[in-house]
């Protein structure tokens, strides 16, 4: 019978197909649950990955907000810096105005203390040339004069301007004839009439003075000497008065000082003569003292004495007198004012006043 033997045969057939159906659903079902799980895990990835971005994307930000706000401050800063330049640049500017003011001021100070530094120096000099000048018109000292020409000439040394040169030049020229007439013979001649000066004093009086001033010497005569002094002229007109003949001759030697420096040999030895009579009628003539000053005054009275060629003063002083008032430094001096006089007291006569100026 066919229809039954086809039953049978069918239901292995039905049974495998279901066992592939039952294996390919759970295959199906395996792969859905796997593609879910997956799926899961991708989504799980998926959002740490969002997440880890996200924290990054907050980070970055908050990064981004930081540098901003430092870039706020440094411009902030940068402003201030700014400010702070332009406030320094203007006080520098000042600075410098005040700098260039006071570099003006200290030039005129300056300018004034040099302009003052010379006037100084060239009042000393026209005071010490004209005090040379005097000396040597008054007293013939041309030791004396050139000292003090060369204390102008350091005077005029100092000076800043060089206009003055040509006064020191001048100068030279007269110190020169100055230190000609200033020779060591009549400097030595000068210092041997110093020392007879002061032997003078010391030397012993003739007797005959000795015994005259002795007999003088009473209670009497000393008490009435203190109101009258009187005088005798001895022989030969030789002075009794020891004190006045010592003076005399003293005063002759002076003079003989006076003649040398003038380089007059006629006054020189006529002074010598009269110191020479007197130191011989008035001292003891057997003295070595006096013996020993007579061969001075014999010494000195043998030498003669040359007329120097005597150089005329003034040229340098009016040089600089002139080159001063050309640059116009001399400056009028102001008169002063009178000041009044003092009421006179009137218990007190006019013989009993002020003293006369």
């Amino acid at each position: 019978m066919p229809p039954r033997s086809v039953a049978p045969a069918k239901r292995p057939l039905v049974a495998g197909i279901s066992l592939v159906l039952a294996v390919g659903a759970v295959v199906v079902a395996g792969l859905a649950w796997w593609r879910s799980a997956a799926d899961s895990a991708a989504g799980a990835a998926a959002a740490t990955d969002i997440a880890l971005l996200r924290t990054d994307v907050d980070g970055q930000r908050r990064a981004l907000e930081q540098e901003r706000r430092e870039r706020d401050q440094l411009r902030q800063r940068l402003a201030d810096a700014e400010g702070i330049n332009k406030t320094l640049r203007e006080e520098v500017l000042g600075v410098s105005e005040r700098a260039r003011v006071l570099e003006d001021a200290i030039a005129n100070i300056a300018d004034k203390r040099l302009s003052g530094h010379d006037a100084l120096l060239i009042n000393e000099a026209e005071m010490v040339l004209l005090l040379a000048e005097q000396r040597f018109e008054l007293f013939h000292d041309a030791a004396a004069a050139a000292r003090a020409y060369r204390i102008a000439d350091t005077a005029l040394a100092a000076l800043q301007d060089p206009a003055f040169a040509t006064v020191r030049e001048t100068l030279a020229v007269e110190l020169r004839g100055l230190e000609q007439m200033n020779q060591p013979a009549e400097g030595a001649a000068l210092a041997e009439l110093a020392q007879l000066r002061e032997q003078v004093v010391r030397l012993p009086l003739a007797a005959a003075l000795d015994r005259r001033n002795a007999g003088d010497d009473s209670r009497l005569w000393r008490a009435l000497g203190q109101f009258v002094r009187i005088t005798r002229s001895g022989e030969g007109g030789t002075v009794a008065d020891p004190a006045l003949l010592r003076n005399f001759v003293v005063l002759e030697l002076r003079g003989a000082e006076l003649a040398l420096l003038e380089r007059d040999d006629r006054a020189l030895h006529a002074a010598l003569e009269r110191a020479r009579v007197q130191l011989r009628d008035g001292f003891a003539a057997d003295d070595a003292a006096v013996a020993a000053t007579l061969a001075g005054l014999d010494r000195l009275a043998g030498r003669t004495v040359v007329a120097a060629p005597t150089p005329v003063l003034g040229a340098t002083l009016k040089e600089l007198r002139n080159l001063r008032a050309a640059q116009g430094m001399r400056t009028a001096p102001a008169a002063p004012a009178a000041l009044p006089a003092p009421p006179a007291e009137p218990s007190e006569s006019p013989a009993s006043g002020a003293p006369d100026a």
